[in-house]
C-alpha cells in the first residue's frame, strides 16, 4: 500500500495547486496586505469539502489526510476533528486581516464562530469555480480572448450608478453597448463572493452583477463584467486593451472605491468631498489638496491601488489649480501642477 498512498498523496498535492488557482479565480485581485491571508482562507475552505466527505466515506481520507491509517473508524474521527478545526482557522485568519485590527464589534471570538459559515460558503463557491472556470477558460482560448481587470470596490446602493457611468463612458468614446445579465451560474458564485467579502473586509458591498456588451469601431466584440470587487474586460486583445484604458480614465472616486481598507477609503472620501466642492462652483482649499498627496505617501497600497488613486488625485489637483487660477479649462492648469511637483522634488 505504500506505493498507492504515495500516488494518492501526489494527487492531493496537485489538487491543492488547482484549489489555489481556483481561489485566485474566485477572489480575483485583493488588497496586497491581506492577499496571503485571503489565499489561505480559500485553500482551507476548499480543503474542508473533501474532509467533510471523508467523514461519511473514509476511503476519501487518503486524498486529504497524508499517511492516513487503514482503520476506517480512525480516519473518520481524524476527518471529523479536522472538519471542526478548519473553520476555526478560517475565522482566525479573517480576524487577523487589516480591517479587523482593534475592531471590538468584530472580535476574534466572533470571527472564530463566523468561520463555521465562511468555510462552507467559500468552499462550495470555489468548488463551483473549479467546475465552471475550465469551461469558460476553454471557450476564451478557442476564441483567443484575453481578460483585463481593474480592481475596484462598489458599495451597496451605488451599483446602478456605477453601471450607468460605465455605459455612458463607453458610449462617449463611440462604442455601441448594452447592459445584459451574465450566466446564472457565474452570477450566483460571484454574488456569493460579494457577500463573503463584505463580511471579511467589513464592507457593505453591492451584491449585483451585470455585463455590458458591445462592439468597437472595428466591429470587435467585448464584454465588461461589473462586479462589486472587480471590473473585467473580455474580448480579443485589441478590444480589451482599448476598453480597459477608457474605464481607467473615466472612473474616479465619485463612482467607485479603488481601495478596500478604512484609512485609504477615508482619503478617497476626502477627494470626493473636494470634487463635490469643485462641481458646486466653490473655491477649492489648495492646502487640503496638497495634504492629500502627503497622506497618500503614507498609505500601504499595492502598485495598482496607488496608481488608481494617484491618477484621480492628479486630476483633482489639475482641476483645483485651474479653479484657483480663475480658469475654466482644467488643461490650462496642467503646467502649474507639473511645476509644483518639480519644485517639491527639487
Amino acid at each position: 500500500m505504500p506505493l498507492v498512498r504515495f500516488v494518492v498523496y501526489g494527487i492531493a498535492k496537485t489538487l491543492s495547486k488547482v484549489f489555489g488557482l481556483a481561489t485566485m479565480a474566485f477572489f480575483g485581485r485583493m488588497p496586497s496586505r491581506d492577499d496571503d491571508k485571503l489565499a489561505a482562507v480559500g485553500v482551507l475552505a476548499v480543503t474542508w469539502v473533501p474532509v467533510v466527505a471523508a467523514v461519511a466515506v473514509p476511503a476519501l481520507g487518503e486524498m486529504v489526510i497524508p499517511f492516513a491509517p487503514d482503520d476506517e473508524q480512525v480516519v473518520r474521527l481524524i476527518a471529523l476533528g479536522t472538519a471542526l478545526v478548519i473553520p476555526l482557522l478560517v475565522g482566525y485568519a479573517v480576524s487577523r486581516m487589516h480591517n479587523n485590527e482593534g475592531n471590538a464589534s468584530r472580535s476574534t471570538a466572533m470571527h472564530l464562530l463566523h468561520g463555521f459559515w465562511y468555510t462552507p460558503v467559500i468552499g462550495a463557491a470555489v468548488c463551483g469555480v473549479i467546475v465552471v472556470v475550465p469551461f469558460v477558460k476553454t471557450s476564451y482560448l478557442v476564441k483567443r480572448f484575453t481578460v483585463q481587470r481593474l480592481m475596484v470596490m462598489i458599495p451597496a446602493g451605488t451599483y446602478d450608478d456605477a453601471v450607468e457611468h460605465v455605459v455612458a463612458s463607453l458610449r462617449r468614446r463611440g462604442l455601441q453597448v448594452e447592459v445584459t445579465e451574465p450566466e446564472r451560474s457565474i452570477k450566483l458564485m460571484f454574488r456569493l463572493l460579494g457577500f463573503v467579502l463584505g463580511h471579511i473586509f467589513c464592507r457593505d458591498v453591492a451584491d449585483e452583477m451585470k455585463a455590458v456588451r458591445g462592439h468597437d469601431a472595428d466591429g470587435g466584440w467585448f464584454e465588461v463584467t461589473i462586479h462589486a470587487a472587480d471590473l473585467s474586460v473580455v474580448g480579443k486583445q485589441k478590444q480589451a486593451c482599448r476598453v480597459l484604458p477608457v474605464l481607467a480614465e473615466e472612473l474616479d472616486e465619485r463612482v467607485v472605491y479603488f481601495t478596500w481598507d478604512d484609512e485609504s477609503q477615508r482619503l478617497e472620501d476626502r477627494m470626493r468631498e473636494l470634487r463635490g466642492q469643485l462641481e458646486d462652483g466653490d473655491e477649492p482649499d489648495l492646502d487640503q489638496v496638497r495634504q492629500l498627496a502627503e497622506d497618500l505617501a503614507t498609505l500601504e497600497l499595492d502598485k495598482e491601488e496607488w496608481n488608481n488613486v494617484r491618477r484621480n488625485l492628479y486630476r483633482l489637483e489639475r482641476d483645483a489649480y485651474a479653479r484657483a487660477a480663475g480658469r475654466e479649462d482644467p488643461e490650462a492648469a496642467t503646467e502649474a501642477v507639473q511645476e509644483r511637483a518639480a519644485h517639491s522634488t527639487a
